[in-house]
């Protein structure tokens, strides 16, 4: 596999379009680290970093020297990046590499994903090597979830629900919009599940489960599917005070603690008590909030 993925590199090179990329991520909530980057959970970003040398010819000038290192650190970062894309957790059980490996139209999407990723600028090392951040944004279009969200959906049978509509615009000059209702206990905006001190990790499509096993949130559930395309299934925080503020969750979120971790061998699904199951059922009832998936974990920092 790293084979594959380093000649799929080789030849992207050949094709190379320079763009401004998102640095790492110094202030980030939720990040796993790979071998040569960061998964930024919490801001959408997958960030690794490419090192290039010029080959030792004799002859060649200082400025071929630095345009062979700068081609080999983007080649050694788009290798990086289709190694950290393959390493996703996509759930408890399943990394997106196995939806790659079976599936010839996950590969060659996950392929051109590479060839778009957005490449930073180069830093020149005082020993003569060239390195350079390549980076992919996790939520939105052409990013990891605009392929794999549809074939997660589709493999594990997700109900799904129409887009949320947009209204149409009118050409009434005088419509005066009526201000939002300040949200009373009980009108809650949000869902947040407190996975403090259970070891949950993050995925792509993680469950809230109760301990009776009744599926709670993604299964039984219908999702939105451009929703989380667009911001993922959840949202991470690693502080309460980071999860009440974020705005995916509003102004007045239901706060669940997790009675532990589920899943295999990677934990990231939540298990809640029956009768804080029925608390959150009761909310979407009313509001619709997992259905627009108004969800976020917090988790334990790293």
């Amino acid at each position: 596999m790293k084979t594959r993925l380093f000649s799929l590199a080789l030849g992207l090179s050949l094709a190379l379009v320079p763009m401004v990329a998102t640095p790492l991520a110094s202030n980030a909530q939720v990040v796993q680290n790979v071998a040569n980057g960061q998964l930024d959970w919490s801001n959408g970003q997958i960030t690794v970093t490419g090192t290039g040398a010029a080959p030792a010819k004799a002859g060649m000038s200082a400025g071929q020297k630095r345009l062979m290192a700068q081609r080999a650190a983007v080649v050694d970062g788009y290798r990086q990046l289709a190694e950290a894309i393959n390493g996703v957790q996509v759930d408890a059980e399943t990394l997106v590499q196995n939806y790659v490996v079976e599936s010839d139209i996950v590969k060659t999407r996950v392929s051109a994903l590479v060839r778009g990723a957005k490449v930073g600028n180069y830093r020149y090392m005082s020993d003569g090597t060239v390195e350079v951040s390549v980076s992919l944004s996790m939520f939105g279009s052409n990013s990891l979830s605009s392929v794999m969200i549809p074939e997660i959906i589709e493999r594990k049978k997700i109900k799904t629900i129409p887009s949320y509509p947009t209204p149409t615009p009118t050409n009434q000059p005088n419509v005066v919009e009526t201000p939002l209702p300040t949200p009373e206990a009980g009108d809650y905006t949000g869902i947040i599940i407190d996975c403090r001190g259970h070891g949950v990790t993050p995925a792509m499509s993680p469950q809230i489960l109760d301990t009776q096993g009744r599926e709670i949130y993604v299964g039984d559930q219908p999702i939105d599917p451009d929703m989380v395309v667009s911001s993922g299934i959840i949202a991470y925080a690693d502080t309460l005070a980071r999860a009440q503020s974020n705005v995916r969750v509003g102004r007045n979120p239901l706060v669940i603690k997790a009675i532990r971790a589920g899943g295999g061998v990677h934990k990231t699904d939540a298990i809640v008590s029956v009768d804080h199951a029925n608390m959150i059922m009761a909310a979407n009832q009313k509001s619709g909030l997992l259905n627009g998936s108004k969800v976020l974990f917090l988790i334990d920092k790293d």
